[in-house]
């Protein structure tokens, strides 16, 4: 086993240690093992870097010494053939090597036959680490989900579902029934889901220009919010239970919830949520809303992370408030064709001498253990 395999393996165990005892208002152990997971933290990312140069050093020793002249598949080059590509233009010797490498051949990156006609091309990693950046910015409900990378537009996963189940007892010479066979399968189809963007032409003249640095704001904000609308479209299909204090999320987590699903659990609401949250104290006049000491830019409500949408996308009622509480991972299945497509035409932008570039990406999202979240609608009262 490499160093950073161990030490990666070292830090995840001090990490669900500090949120055990976050959980469990063990404060002071918990500060303690963020602080030791911190440190193993330096020397991990040490010896990733290490790693990755020793890495380095054995490919440039296995060159061979007669090759033919190498390609540049730097970041920087792969960037400009894959610019080239989606804008229409020549590429040169060089370029056209790593267009036929990276692009073009079966079961690489780029779209089969690489012909705008048929779709456009798939953004490359390089240029999809820009558009991760972007969507950090915002808060992402697919995060919550368990996302599966699917290899066609629909098809079935299998499923536990509500495990209570046992195992089998086998005894020699038995034959197995359909009966005690215990697991389901759930159906996704995936859609299309893009957005057309004008680009203006003189930006569009440097060939090694970011594309996603031009679009990538906008698709990344449109994106999330699409991905979060699906979601909570499924969320809302759960049947609310009415709740007017912190006690019926606290029944919710302790009692209605299952004790493997109540000890992953987590907290969705809107801005309005997070207030009525902000305004709880103990008998002892102490918030029961708190920041978590594993990531300072989260809140936790009783050892439970909080994720907080926009009341825009998730509208409170008149006199009450949303909230889901559960395993999103459980209940939500989020199944996504790998990468973003970029397709370009200037026929239509011609009068506003810009380029349209349209994005697309491909996902469906799918209920799976019902049981897993809870919907509460919290009474106000106002």
């Amino acid at each position: 086993m490499k160093k950073s395999d161990e030490l990666k393996k070292t830090y995840d165990g001090l990490i669900a240690k500090a949120e055990a005892f976050q959980s469990a208002e063990q404060y002071d152990d918990a500060l303690k093992a963020v602080d030791d997971a911190k440190k193993v933290k330096h020397d991990l990312d040490a010896a990733l870097y290490i790693e990755q140069a020793q890495a380095e050093d054995f490919a440039k020793e296995a060159e061979p010494t007669n090759a033919v002249a190498p390609v540049d598949e730097s970041p920087k080059m792969k960037n400009r053939v894959f610019n080239k590509l989606v804008l229409g233009r020549q590429l040169d010797e060089m370029e056209q090597r790593i267009a036929t490498k990276f692009f073009n051949a079966p079961g690489t990156p780029g779209q089969v036959g690489a012909t705008p006609e048929k779709g456009g091309y798939l953004v490359p990693e390089e240029q999809m680490r820009t558009l991760h950046e972007y969507r950090r910015a915002y808060v992402a409900l697919k995060d919550l989900c368990n996302v599966q990378t699917a290899a066609s537009t629909s098809g079935k996963m299998p499923t536990i579902g509500t495990e209570t189940g046992k195992l089998i007892e086998f005894e020699e010479l038995n034959e197995i029934h359909q009966e005690d066979l215990d697991f389901g399968q759930i159906g996704y189809t995936i859609k299309d889901y893009g957005d057309i963007i004008p680009v203006s032409n003189q930006l569009l003249q440097d060939a090694d220009i970011d594309l996603m640095s031009l679009i990538g704001q906008r698709f990344a904000r449109k994106s999330i919010n699409t991905e979060n609308a699906e979601i909570l479209t499924l969320l809302a299909a759960l049947t609310p239970q009415s709740i007017s204090n912190w006690k019926g999320i606290s029944k919710a987590i302790n009692v209605t919830l299952d004790p493997a699903i109540s000890a992953s659990a987590k907290i969705v609401t809107n801005q309005d949520g997070l207030q009525w949250l902000d305004e709880l104290t103990d008998t002892m006049g102490r918030p029961l809303l708190t920041t978590s000491l594993v990531d300072p830019t989260k809140y936790v409500f009783r050892g439970k992370e909080i994720t907080v949408v926009p009341n825009s996308l998730l509208a409170s009622g008149t006199k009450t408030i949303p909230m889901y509480v559960g395993s999103f991972s459980d209940y939500l299945a989020f199944f996504q064709r790998l990468g973003v497509e970029l397709a370009v035409s200037n026929e239509a932008g011609f009068t506003k001498y810009a380029t349209l570039i349209r994005a697309v990406e491909r996902f469906g999202v799918v209920a799976d253990d019902k049981e897993a979240v809870i919907s509460l609608n919290i009474s106000t009262g106002a």
